[in-house]
This record gives structure tokens, C-alpha cells and sequence, in this order.
């Protein structure tokens, strides 16, 4: 059976809340199998104004952008370029997120299954503390045209994946692949953020609930990996079920000696 293309996506936007900010760039790269089949790039009229920090950030002046189509003038092409693709970005809740509440904005349904390049890159480099855009840049000498832009990002994405490719057997990538996409069960009252920051190394973690009290306390050798499977046996074992619906914060702290499981 033919794999999925995969969509290398990269945005800019006016800010980090897809509630009320708006994308202002966008790229898309079409990878299927070896060969890159479509490339998309655009400035986007985000009707809204551009904090002056990202104008500092991009380099897109608010004059570029008045003169840029709406979403909705691109939102068929988009939606043409996304279908039927594994979405692919780095750090690719940020990117989905916002290209979904577009999209709803104007009444278009939209889903698609994701790749998050910053959870498949942990997977593959897990003796790597940082797993951010510059680091990777900075470790592998991948070369960006234009760094904070959308094509240019796109492309530094779509290279860090074929330089995994290269490195890793096709056996461990799609292992990787598999593991990074798989959707990890989260707590009503926790944001897919307190899972995602949770520390990879040994220590000690404390489930929080109400008044700031201790729910619980454990130790692991990998914190985030161990805090995860108390949620995914949450959907089958009621002890852990009642833990996860109380539980409102997480807090962990870094041992130096090996703990147990």
C-alpha cells in the first residue's frame, strides 16, 4: 500500500493564540516518496494589525500584508495542497491549530493526521537536550535562506526529515514516525503544553489537584514517558482514571541518581 504524501508546513503569525491572532505566512511543501511535487508559499492579509515585534522578527512590514490575499481567497488551495497528507510540522499542534481555526472561521471542516518533527526528532535524539528549530540548524549545518519565514522554515523541516532518513534505518524511522503520531490521552484539566514540556531525564513527578495538594507521587527514568502511561491506563483502569480527572497541574524535579520505574 502507497504511504501518504507528506505536508512540510510552516506559519507566521501575529501571535501564539489562534483565538485571536491570525496567520500572516504560510508555506506548504508536498513530499511524495523522494521527489517534492508541489511548493506553496504566501503572505496573508490577517485583517487584524501586526505587532511591531514580529514585524522585527519576519521582516514582513504591515504594507506587504495589506497588499496580501485573505485567508479565505487561499483557503481552496490549501485545502486542495493538505487533503489526503500527513500534516507535517515542527512543533505541529501550533501550526494545525491555527490552519484549523482558519479554516472553521470560514465554516470549512478540516482535519488531517499530524507529525510533529520536535516529538519524531526526541524519538530519534534522545541525548539531545534541545530539540528547537535554531538547535537543530545549529547541530546538523542545515543551511535556511530565511530563518522565521515561512518557506524557509518549511525547508529546514523538510530537511531535517530527509537527513533522518539518511541517518536512521527504515526500520527505526518508521518506528519513530509511528510513535510520534500516536496521540497520548490528556486530562481535561491539562493542556497538551503540560504534557509536551515534561522532562525526558530521571526524577521525580507530583500530580497537583485542588488547594495545590499532592495526588500522587512518583519517580521514573523518564518522567514524560512515565506520566503518560498513567493517563493511557487511565482509559482502562478506574484507580488511574479517578487520578487523571483530579489531577490539575504537574510538578517535576531532576534527581541525579538512577530512579525506578
Amino acid at each position: 500500500m502507497k504511504e501518504k504524501p507528506l505536508a512540510f508546513v510552516d506559519i507566521e503569525t501575529t501571535g501564539l493564540n489562534f483565538s485571536h491572532d491570525r496567520i500572516i505566512e504560510i508555506a506548504v511543501l508536498i513530499l511524495d516518496g523522494r521527489k517534492i511535487t508541489e511548493k506553496y508559499s504566501s503572505l496573508v492579509n490577517p485583517e487584524i494589525s501586526l505587532p511591531p515585534e514580529i514585524e522585527v522578527l519576519t521582516g514582513i512590514s504591515p504594507g506587504k500584508l495589506l497588499s496580501a490575499p485573505r485567508f479565505f481567497d487561499i483557503s481552496d488551495r490549501l485545502k486542495e495542497l493538505l487533503s489526503g497528507k500527513i500534516f507535517v510540522a515542527h512543533h505541529a499542534r501550533f501550526d494545525y491549530g491555527f490552519i484549523k481555526h482558519e479554516f472553521a472561521r470560514l465554516d470549512i471542516p478540516f482535519t488531517a493526521k499530524t507529525l510533529c518533527t520536535v516529538r519524531l526528532s526526541r524519538h530519534l535524539y534522545p541525548g539531545y537536550h534541545s530539540h528547537s528549530l535554531d538547535a537543530i540548524i545549529s547541530r546538523n549545518g542545515i543551511r535556511v535562506k530565511q530563518r522565521h519565514r515561512a518557506l524557509g522554515d518549511a525547508r529546514v523541516i523538510l530537511d531535517l526529515y530527509r537527513l533522518m532518513e539518511r541517518t536512521f534505518t527504515r526500520t527505526e524511522m518508521k518506528k519513530a514516525v509511528n510513535t510520534a503520531m500516536k496521540r497520548a490521552y490528556i486530562p481535561s484539566n491539562l493542556t497538551p503544553d503540560a504534557i509536551d514540556d515534561l522532562p525526558e531525564h530521571p526524577g521525580v513527578y507530583l500530580f497537583i489537584g485542588e488547594n495545590g495538594m499532592p495526588l500522587y507521587i512518583g519517580k521514573s527514568l523518564n518522567i514524560r514517558e512515565r506520566v503518560t502511561s498513567h493517563f493511557t491506563e487511565g482509559t482502562r483502569n478506574s484507580r488511574e482514571m479517578k487520578l487523571s480527572a483530579q489531577t490539575l497541574s504537574i510538578e517535576t524535579e531532576k534527581t541525579r541518581g538512577n530512579c525506578q520505574r
